[in-house]
């Protein structure tokens, strides 16, 4: 054997170890994201199950109680005692109103029921009311998206307005979700102080960092553009057969 063909050899061996290195790498990345994938779809059922609970359990026990509250005070003469009442009421009344709010806050049925489109509109509407923010959503949803990939969509829709609204102080958000066979893009949009992508996207940011490892686990990307003062955009881009 020469010396070229000796080299040749060597060569062909590490570029077979590459080739393998590349598809072990491959493999690992693959079962990375399923596992992550199987661990948020976990979480996301338990989200369900409290938020079933909270609903039918406590929000029944809460109802109940109002009614019984309502019913004694109609029998009860006493000024002071039925001012007490009446007090009570009120507390019953907010609990359960609060009960419902974290409830569908945690997982709205509307997500289950109807689909993606109908939550989305749930959502600004009800954060828009609440928080008193300028929510503008603009949707073209012309291919269908399975289950998880909504609750995906949902849930980035949800932390970024948050994210706008309780730490970014924004007046104006625009929320943009364009679904395609081959691209799903989630664009929000917002007016406010700003931040610091890298504080953002580290241990200590505003969970931004969490929804980046979520959307990674669907073969995505999220973007941040951000400067102090000028506001921010989180995009968030699937290609492929979504």
């Amino acid at each position: 054997m020469t010396k070229n063909d000796e080299i040749s050899k060597m060569l062909d061996a590490l570029s077979l170890k590459q080739n393998q290195i590349a598809e072990n790498l491959a493999s690992g990345n693959t079962q990375m994201r399923s596992l992550a994938k199987r661990v948020w779809r976990v979480q996301e059922d338990e989200r369900k199950h409290i938020a079933r609970e909270l609903h039918d359990g406590v929000g029944q026990l809460l109802t109940a109680l109002i009614n019984q509250i309502e019913l004694t005070a109609k029998e009860e003469a006493s000024d002071e005692t039925l001012k007490s009442l009446h007090d009570s009421l009120d507390l019953a009344r907010q609990a359960l109103s609060d009960t419902r709010k974290i409830s569908r806050l945690m997982r709205p049925r509307i997500l289950d029921d109807l689909g993606l489109e109908p939550a989305l509109k749930w959502l600004t509407r009800v954060m828009r009311e609440e928080e008193k923010a300028d929510i503008a959503l603009e949707t073209q949803l012309s291919h269908e998206l399975d289950g998880e990939t909504q609750t995906l969509v949902f849930r980035v829709v949800q932390e970024s307005i948050t994210n706008a609204i309780k730490h970014a102080e924004a007046e104006h958000i625009k929320v943009q979700v364009v679904s395609q066979p081959s691209l799903l893009m989630v664009k929000v949009t917002d007016d406010g102080v700003g931040m610091d992508t890298e504080v953002a996207l580290g241990p200590d940011g505003f969970g931004l960092s969490a929804m980046q490892d979520r959307v990674a686990a669907f073969g995505g990307q999220l973007m941040i553009q951000s400067k102090l003062g000028e506001g921010s955009e989180i995009k968030m881009l699937l290609v492929g057969n979504n």
